[in-house]
């Protein structure tokens, strides 16, 4: 008797439908899976007995052939571990195959019964649900990680025996209220940095703008502290969002989504010893790096010149496509990448190039050289460079603003930015048509923007960006056109790209 169970798997990001079928033959006992399977499944068989045995199942042990639909497609992973067992049940006589109909299964099996979660459980209920199926069986550990998704009936099950109750009704589907809640609280309060009164507002600027960002000061003066501080200020997150971002890091295999969904928006720090494959991603069947778990978020790079030059190099196209396509001689995939690049680095290899009091030791040559290992192109996607100073004593004692306050006008900024763009679009995502329709001049402002392009050595690139961070900042202040005093400020945060680093590659 042939059984055909629907189930799916993961590959990369994307989630693909796999019909299995299942049927006792004549023959030699053995079991045969065939349709691409990779070792994980092929492994399959023997947790799949020892899970019907353990699960006191009367079971005529023949030969055993098992496809894997569509047979061009390679599949990986645990996912099928459950319904291949519920097949071989099925396909025995044990029940009806008339039962799968409804039915979408995944889960993995132990030695004992027991289902265990599978990775990836919320973008399989996405595909349940546009697949028209309205059934799902899943481990119950999953449950609450799905549950975002409606229009779907979840039968949470703990082992193999309340998977096959599930089949036959004698369970109820089950249910938890969904509450996505965009209240937030952070351990870390911009209140608690004294002065930098200039990078504040720089970042303030890029968390409304989602605009990318470059602290440089000598050791000790707040850069790290102040980047640490950003979530608190950026946006909450939409709903899709958080559903964008919960399906990547289930996917991933990190356990923020076994309480549901995500509800902050990711910050990332990886080690300047990090690989270009672990920022960007990769592997022989391609996975998600750093720049895609940061995606809606924020990537922090500290000690910026420490990275390797081919990680700049990588960073190049996902900065400005928002996207990064990896491509393997088993297949290509797209991931998302629409992050807010946050780095941080030293004046000079000691650190003190600036300093008002100590003095650098650095040589020409030696300042020359750690400045070459920052790749031009990233700069050139920078649209906030800021120099960090030294804070006085007078600033210590001084009261400052909190994170909440900023929030507030951020966003505001933002919501202005949503319904000019679209939800989930900021003035960084603007395409060409629209810096010419959002971000018009007035004569004045774009003779003096021309003087200082010519003056500058500006490319076209860093003059679009020049206008998306002007039109941030007038969205800031709440004005419809972009101002000369916009404009500037703008310009200003480009002038450490010429001023600092160009003046140190030449000493």
């Amino acid at each position: 008797m042939l059984a055909k169970i629907k189930s799916g798997v993961i590959i990369g990001l994307e989630t693909y439908g796999v019909e299995i079928e299942v049927e006792h033959r004549n023959g030699y006992p053995g079991f045969e899976i065939v349709g691409l399977p990779d070792t994980a499944i092929k492994e399959a068989k023997d947790r799949i007995f020892q899970a019907i045995r353990h699960s006191e199942m009367d079971l005529r042990f023949r030969r055993i052939l098992c496809n894997l639909a569509p047979a061009d497609l390679k599949k990986g992973g645990t996912y099928l571990d459950l319904p291949i067992a519920l097949g071989i049940l099925s396909s025995s006589g044990y029940f009806e195959n008339e039962l799968f109909e409804d039915f979408f299964i995944a889960g993995e099996l132990s030695f004992s019964g027991e289902v265990r979660a599978v990775k990836g459980a919320l973008p399989l209920a996405i595909h349940v649900k546009k697949s028209g199926i309205r059934k799902m069986i899943l481990p119950r550990e999953n449950f609450q990680e799905v549950c975002v998704i409606d229009k779907i009936d979840y039968y949470p099950v703990e082992n193999l025996k309340e998977a096959l109750e599930a089949l036959q009704g004698q369970r109820v589907p089950e249910k938890l209220d969904f509450h996505f809640t965009q209240d937030r609280e952070f351990d870390y309060d911009y209140a608690e940095v004294k002065g930098q009164a200039l990078a504040k507002r720089g970042i303030e600027i890029a968390a409304a703008g989602f605009h990318n960002f470059l602290l440089i000061g000598s050791p000790g003066v707040g850069k790290s502290m102040l980047i640490k501080r950003l979530p608190g200020i950026l946006p909450p997150l939409t709903l899709d969002e958080a559903i964008e971002i919960s399906s990547i890091y289930s996917v991933s295999s990190h356990k923020e989504t076994a309480l549901g969904l995500i509800s902050e928006r990711p910050f990332r720090s990886p080690h300047h010893t990090a690989s270009e494959v672990s920022i960007v991603g990769g592997g022989s069947i391609p996975k998600a790096g750093e720049i895609t778990l940061a995606h809606r978020g924020v990537l922090f790079l500290d000690e910026l010149p420490e990275f390797k030059r081919a990680v700049f190099e990588t960073l190049r196209e996902p900065l400005e496509e928002k996207k990064i396509t990896i491509t393997r001689s088993e297949r290509t995939q797209t991931f998302p990448a629409s992050f807010l690049l946050a780095a941080a680095m030293n004046p000079c290899p000691c650190g003190f190039a600036f300093h008002p009091v100590k003095t650098c030791e650095c040589s020409p040559s030696l300042v020359k050289k750690y400045y070459q290992k920052i790749s031009g192109p990233i700069l050139d996607r920078i649209d906030i460079q800021i120099q960090v100073s030294e804070v006085s004593y007078k600033e210590i004692e001084r009261k400052e603003e909190n994170s909440t306050e900023i929030r507030k006008r951020v966003l505001n900024a933002r919501n202005i930015q949503s319904e000019r763009l679209g939800e989930g679009r900021y003035n960084s995502d603007m395409t060409s048509k629209e810096i010419e329709k959002f971000c018009h001049l007035k004569q004045n402002s774009k003779s003096l923007l021309k003087k200082a392009i010519e003056k500058n050595g500006i490319s076209m690139r860093a003059y679009t960006r020049i206008l998306k961070t002007a039109r941030t900042i007038a969205d800031l202040e709440e004005k419809k056109e972009i101002e000369d005093t916009h404009l500037l400020e703008a310009f200003q945060y480009r002038s450490l790209e010429k001023n600092i680093m160009l003046s140190g590659a030449r000493q």
